[in-house]
C-alpha cells in the first residue's frame, strides 16, 4: 500500500516509522522519463521524471522502503570523499521537508537547499512523493530493476 507525501504531516509520518533514516542504507536508486521513440520512430515527450529509491534499515520493523518521487525537479547524487561517509550511503539520520510546494529529502539532518555545501550530498526535490514498506526484500538482490546483459 503506498502512502503519500502530499503534505508535512505525511513527511512527518514517514520519518517516525522509518526512524529520521536511522542506521538505514541507499540500497537502489531508479530513475525513469516519460519520453520515448515508438516504433514508428516518432518521439513522445512528457516532460516528468520519476526517481524511485530502496532503503534498507538495521531495525526489523519496517526494515525496507521504497520511496517514489514524481516530478523531479533536482536530483544530486555524489560519490566525493568530502562527504561524511566517502561515497558509502550509509545513512546516520536523513532530513524531509516540504518548502515552497517542492519536497526535499537529503541524505543529511544538517542539509539544507540554501545552504552553499549542498551538493555535497545526495539529495532530492520532486513535486510529488509516496511511500511504502516492502516486505523480505532485505539482502542483495536487485528489487526496482535488474541489470541488463548487453
Amino acid at each position: 500500500m503506498w502512502n503519500t507525501l502530499a503534505s508535512q504531516a505525511d513527511v512527518d509520518h514517514l520519518m517516525q516509522v522509518y526512524r529520521d533514516f536511522h542506521d538505514s542504507c541507499i540500497k537502489e536508486v531508479a530513475l525513469q522519463n516519460r519520453e520515448f521513440v515508438s516504433e514508428d520512430l516518432s518521439m513522445s515527450f512528457d516532460n516528468r521524471t520519476f526517481v524511485r529509491m530502496l532503503f534498507q534499515s538495521q531495525f526489523r520493523e519496517a526494515s525496507v522502503i521504497e520511496v517514489e518521487f514524481e516530478d523531479v525537479v533536482s536530483f544530486n547524487w555524489v560519490q566525493d570523499e568530502r562527504n561524511a561517509d566517502t561515497g558509502l550511503t550509509i545513512l546516520m539520520e536523513a532530513v524531509c521537508y516540504w518548502q515552497d510546494d517542492t519536497l526535499y529529502w537529503a541524505e543529511d539532518l544538517d542539509w539544507s537547499v540554501d545552504a552553499e555545501d549542498k551538493n555535497d550530498y545526495r539529495w532530492i526535490a520532486a513535486k510529488q512523493g509516496r511511500w511504502r514498506i516492502v516486505e523480505s526484500a532485505l539482502g542483495p538482490d536487485t528489487r526496482l530493476s535488474g541489470p541488463t546483459n548487453s
